[in-house]
């Protein structure tokens, strides 16, 4: 679907400035964008035509997604959601399609507990990657120990350049991640001395200038999602670490959450305010995303989880 999606129904041009005014906002919102269409097609096929939205177009918009999954439905109906709202300060006519329309169903997390010891077996085998001598294996086995320590999503660490490195203050600076949002991440001390080690086998293989990649696999060759996932699915069968599900490397990611609320509820620290700091790291937007990461050990989380969600979680009412 195009990058600038075209809307052709009556409410085209609220279309367009709701989706300026969410990327004003600082989201990215392509890939809500391209999903608003499909409301617009659903407008441009019906009779639910003019500048206003009303009541009945919203259940027979959810009658032509009965073929999809949950999830998809959710994400369909959340942005016509958004929409209606926007379009409703402008047009008080205007009717909000009503939450108790998003069909409810059960998030089916998928995850795989991957302790450090694995992960530093993981590592010692990145060693033996071919070709032999070549800068792959070390590429991979720095990247495994960064994403295990700083929770950064593969695309933010494989696009991050030598100027997002500041070594006085051990951070690196991830620019524009998945909501659009630049942060600035801290390094635990092994991880800056590891990033250190890196840098130095780097510069054979790579420039050395503000714009040059991070992490490559060969010379002046940034490494890619698909290689970066190819070769720990190989490490992970070299290692024998498997299951069901198999192991991802996102993984490392929901294990950087989980290790973190399990050092703060062992270290007596109050999960509670701490979260926050946990969810900005990790890049998210809204604090629900965070909690999807809380996996391991329910029992001793489960007090702490629902702290988080009675205060950042508060119930929605529904728009008549």
């Amino acid at each position: 679907m195009s990058l600038h999606p075209c809307f052709k129904s009556p409410l085209s041009d609220r279309m367009e400035q709701f989706v300026a005014y969410k990327q004003m906002q600082g989201y990215d919102y392509e890939a809500s964008a391209n999903t608003l269409v499909f409301f617009d097609r659903f407008l441009c096929e019906t009779n639910c035509l003019g500048e206003v939205l009303r009541s009945d177009c919203f259940p027979r918009y959810l009658e032509t997604l009965s073929h999809l999954k949950p999830k998809t439905r959710e994400s369909r109906l959340g942005v016509v959601h958004q929409f209606s709202l926007y379009l409703n300060v402008y047009r008080p006519e205007s009717k909000v399609m009503a939450l108790r329309l998003l069909p409810p169903f059960t998030r089916n997390i998928r995850f795989f507990r991957i302790c450090s010891a694995d992960v530093s077996r993981l590592m010692d085998a990145a060693k033996e990657l071919p070709p032999k001598g070549g800068i792959r294996g070390p590429c991979i086995r720095f990247l495994l120990g960064l994403l295990y320590t700083t929770g950064l999503r593969i695309s933010e660490a494989i696009h991050l350049n030598l100027g997002d490195i500041d070594l006085q203050r051990n951070t690196l600076f991830v620019r524009r991640g998945k909501f659009g949002k630049d942060r600035l991440i801290s390094l635990e001390s092994s991880t800056a001395k590891a990033l250190k080690r890196w840098l130095k086998v780097r510069e054979l293989y790579a420039g050395t200038g503000a714009s040059a990649a991070l992490l490559v696999v060969a010379p002046n060759k940034r490494l890619t999602p698909h290689q970066a996932r190819r070769a720990f699915r190989r490490l992970c069968e070299k290692c024998d670490i498997k299951g069901d599900p198999s192991p991802r490397l996102h993984d490392l990611r929901h294990n950087f959450a989980c290790d973190c609320m399990e050092r703060w509820r062992a270290e007596g620290q109050d999960i509670q305010t701490l979260f926050p700091i946990l969810s900005t790291a990790m890049g998210h937007v809204d604090p629900r995303a965070t909690q999807r990461y809380i996996h391991i050990r329910a029992a001793t989380l489960h007090s702490a989880s629902e702290k988080i969600r009675n205060q950042f979680i508060q119930p929605t009412e529904e728009t008549p």
